[in-house]
């Protein structure tokens, strides 16, 4: 468990009007339950419970401060906006899809439900962050909104919070751990009203994840890999820290930059990528689903070993990666042991991945 706080004082007094015969007026207290919940992988939020449901804490993922606190009761119908894809999978894993009235683009939408309600139009595009609508979000009825926290507040928060429209930002991208990513679930949970469900799912995955481990402890050899996508000259890679360099060393490969620190992308030259890379057994993650595709978005990534061998990308509906993945790292992981090692994963297809051609 990374976190487990107690709390001695009460944070919040809410004063509501009462009658009683001697006409004195009465408190209801909002009160911080002993323990939090268990939160085991995940490090950058907490939830703590309380009398009318639970206190989120975001934590920034630079200092593990806390950056924002929110009330969430459990007896409230909430009517979401997601702007995160990983959280829509979340939302349909727990198949509570009709609560999802909003998401950010439909063109990077993967479940049937969603694009069926899409079509209905009883679930909207909002865009992202930076150009959605506040007049769009009020006249949804909408009454809390998910959005990817890259470092900028989003826009007329603080007048949508006047308005009773709670903000909250997602750091589950900035997770050091898949199981972490994974570990929102249980905050869609409780949003949803499946925290049972929620954790019975977390828990399973978690079983499944490390029987996995156990298969890939005793290797001896460990494959050199290479993960990353090119945008023009500029290669961005997993940082050192980052959740995906981690389930690289959990399925058996040696990552490059293992060494690096941090959980955001690094940005290398493509000269720097050719000089380290030359002999490298696999790259994972070319974000193209062939070869053409990678040549004509820069032709250098001939002289890498494993683009004519051992390249491998998102399936065939990168929407699938993007939206389940997330809450599937047990998936992501039997896929890459499957790559690196196949000899472990006999007669199984590939869940996530496809090997560009």
């Amino acid at each position: 468990m990374h976190r487990l706080l107690v709390y001695l004082s009460l944070s919040v007094i809410l004063v509501s009007s009462c009658k009683r015969e001697s006409e004195e007026c009465c408190t209801e207290e909002v009160q911080m339950i002993e323990k939090s919940l268990s939160i085991d992988f995940a490090a950058n939020f907490d939830l703590i419970k309380t009398n009318v449901g639970y206190s989120l804490e975001i934590l920034n993922p630079e200092n593990g401060e806390v950056e924002n606190t929110f009330s969430i009761k459990t007896n409230k119908e909430y009517k979401i906006i997601s702007l995160s894809a990983t959280l829509n999978g979340m939302i349909s894993i727990l198949n509570e899809q009709n609560q999802l009235i909003g998401i950010d683009n439909e063109s990077f939408v993967f479940d049937t439900t969603i694009l069926s309600n899409l079509q209905r139009n009883t679930t909207q595009p909002f865009g992202n962050e930076t150009n959605t609508s506040i007049e769009k979000i009020i006249a949804s009825n909408a009454n809390i909104v998910f959005y990817n926290g890259f470092g900028d507040q989003f826009p007329n928060e603080n007048k949508l919070a006047k308005l009773g429209i709670t903000v909250v930002p997602i750091y589950d991208w900035r997770e050091n751990h898949p199981l972490g990513k994974a570990e929102w679930i249980k905050l869609i949970g409780i949003i949803t009203g499946k925290e049972k469900e929620a954790d019975a799912y977390f828990e399973n995955v978690v079983a499944e994840y490390e029987s996995i481990l156990e298969m890939t402890d005793s290797l001896t050899k460990h494959p050199s890999a290479l993960s990353g996508s090119i945008f023009g000259d500029v290669w961005y890679a997993p940082g050192g820290d980052s959740y995906f360099a981690t389930l690289l060393k959990d399925a058996g490969a040696n990552y490059i930059y293992s060494q690096t620190e941090g959980t955001a992308s690094q940005e290398y030259s493509m000269e720097r990528i050719i000089k380290d890379n030359i002999e490298t057994d696999f790259w994972i993650n070319t974000s193209m689903p062939n070869k053409e595709a990678v040549l004509k978005s820069n032709p250098k990534v001939k002289y890498l070993t494993a683009f004519p061998k051992n390249s491998y990308c998102y399936s065939n509906n990168m929407n699938k990666f993007w939206e389940q993945s997330a809450a599937m790292p047990h998936e992501v992981l039997r896929d890459l042991v499957q790559i690196f090692h196949p000899e472990l994963m006999q007669g199984r297809e590939l869940y996530f991945y496809q090997k560009i051609k």
